[in-house]
């Protein structure tokens, strides 16, 4: 069975179409760029399969106040999406807070606002509002 990731971008594989094998073990591409990259030069991103989604830049960290703290499935619903996107690093909650750190080379504003609102669909009752508003007043740091 593949990894649940993306070995180049790390990024979650939304079909079985671009699987490979090499040498024994499976691994899905999240597109057919990737799966070209990766066998450009494999022992690179070999190398870095316990960290997959470190990227190089200088991280961003984007605190959004969301007025509710969510349950734990809600917790894990977000968490799920943005870790899934290219460039995230880490997703965490502290009470009603949501820290996003992400590489900006590698994950748009745009995006990230996309996977919230995707979010905010899946959660119901209120929550795609509440995303939207939290994400317009954010706190931002370097670093």
């Amino acid at each position: 069975m593949p990894a649940t990731r993306c070995p180049v971008c790390a990024m979650r594989p939304l079909s079985s179409r671009n699987e490979l094998e090499f040498r024994g073990m499976y691994f899905a591409f999240c597109s057919p760029s990737c799966q070209e990259r990766f066998l450009q030069d494999p022992e690179h991103f070999l190398s870095r399969q316990g960290a997959p989604n470190r990227a190089s830049g200088p991280a961003k960290r984007r605190r959004l106040r969301l007025g509710q703290q969510p349950s734990p499935d809600q917790a894990e619903t977000l968490r799920e999406l943005l870790e899934g996107m290219m460039g995230v690093r880490t997703v965490g909650f502290r009470g009603d807070r949501l820290e996003i750190t992400y590489d900006p080379g590698q994950a748009s504003m745009e995006g990230l606002e996309r996977e919230l609102m995707e979010a905010g669909d899946r959660l119901g009752a209120g929550w795609g509002e509440r995303l939207r508003r939290a994400f317009v007043h954010f706190e931002a740091e370097e670093g």
